[in-house]
């Protein structure tokens, strides 16, 4: 381990791989504390267990605003691409200072590859809006979902949109060569098909600086019927081939998964840890964080919250790119 972040309740560990200058040494050696989960919150997530239920998004609702917001604009449904579903919400800072090029966050939403959205209650809209409120600029996508769309259409439409933020950012501040994705469940796994399938980049890539994967689906075996989006390719599904191709991939990564994530989350980002962040792997190792007191649901929608055991390692591991 590189490094051990102990925030208020919980300990959040982060594994590198990537070298450092001494004086980085001595900065990631010590202890980083980050306000965890209020133990109101903390107590719900426990009693719930390792649960996958929307209903847990409720938790956090009341610790974090929902839009519309009186600081942040949102520009909705650009279109990326001439699909329906290939639309985007742009989140800006009201006072953001003039002509300054900011970083850009692209949120891919999960929703087991055939739901979800862009919009919701307030979730994943916080996380843009978080994203405004902290330097950057705030994306949101929606993309083609399955059965009707297999892969790699999603992988091909964050492609797409990352190829328009490029082109179009700057008219809102963004910096089109200081891109970060972040994708959680579904779409996770949506934003590690785009980083780790490198052969079908595009130019499009130059701007990705790095990528968080929070909760990805990937299991360590083929189930028994055949994958909604990846159908019955075992290469495209399952944690050994995926891993190998992360670990051999140029994007950055940082790995979270929750304490109440069901168990094949945690066997993915161990085997993670294990194959690409032991002594003497080759490869990138992922940054790696781990949450307490956070289930499938909670983990990303506390982002904007006063628990900062997500928010708070994060924006400090995209600064450090």
């Amino acid at each position: 381990m590189k490094a051990i972040l102990v925030a208020a309740g919980l300990i959040v560990a982060l594994a590198g791989c990537s070298e450092t200058a001494p004086d980085e040494e001595v900065a990631a050696s010590e202890e980083v504390t980050y306000p965890g989960v209020p133990e109101e919150q903390a107590a719900q997530i426990r009693a719930a267990g390792k649960v996958i239920d929307p209903a847990s998004f409720a938790i956090f609702a009341p610790l974090v605003p929902p839009p519309p917001y009186d600081d942040v604009t949102m520009t909705t449904d650009l279109a990326y691409g001439s699909d329906p579903a290939q639309v985007m919400d742009i989140y800006t800072l009201n006072d953001a200072p003039e002509g300054e090029q900011r970083p850009v966050l692209i949120y891919v939403h999960g929703g087991g590859f055939t739901g979800g959205s862009k919009q919701g209650d307030y979730y994943p809209q916080s996380a843009t809006a978080w994203a405004a409120r902290n330097g950057m600029v705030g994306v949101n996508i929606d993309y083609r979902l399955a059965p009707a769309a297999a892969f790699p259409a999603a992988r091909d439409d964050l492609a797409a949109a990352i190829a328009y933020v490029r082109a179009n950012i700057a008219e809102f501040g963004g910096n089109p060569d200081r891109i970060f994705l972040w994708g959680h469940s579904a779409g996770a796994d949506h934003v590690a098909d785009y980083v780790q399938y490198t052969e079908m980049q595009g130019p499009e890539a130059a701007g990705v600086k790095g990528a968080l994967l929070l909760s990805p689906a990937y299991a360590l075996e083929m189930g028994t019927e055949p994958h909604v989006y990846y159908g019955t390719d075992a290469s495209r599904q399952t944690a050994a081939p995926v891993i190998q191709r992360l670990g051999a991939a140029r994007i950055p990564l940082m790995i979270g998964w929750a304490e109440f994530d069901p168990d094949n989350f945690h066997q993915f980002a161990e085997a993670a840890q294990t194959t690409l962040c032991a002594e003497g792997a080759s490869g990138q190792c992922p940054r790696m964080l781990y949450l307490r007191d956070h289930n499938h649901m909670t983990e990303g929608a506390s982002i904007g919250s006063a628990d900062e055991s997500l928010s708070g390692p994060f924006l400090a591991w995209m600064r450090g790119i």
